[in-house]
């Protein structure tokens, strides 16, 4: 981890359906820049990438599956 404070971020709004019910929710990802180069600026859209593909389940699933 960096210990350096970061100089931007990244941000971006996805839209996520739910595995189950498939229900949509809409995420706001943001990622942090430390140096001005294009590949820590590739590398982090790399990483926004990730999250926004990440699975999503919602509250209620969540819930009913517990």
């Amino acid at each position: 981890m960096t210990t350096q404070r970061p100089i931007g971020q990244l941000k971006s709004k996805a839209t996520v359906y739910c595995e189950i019910c498939g229900c949509s929710s809409k995420r706001n990802l943001k990622e942090f820049v430390y140096e001005n180069n294009p590949e820590e600026i590739k590398e982090a859209k790399n990483k926004l990438k990730v999250k926004a593909e990440k699975e999503y389940t919602c509250r209620i699933c969540k819930s009913i599956k517990k």
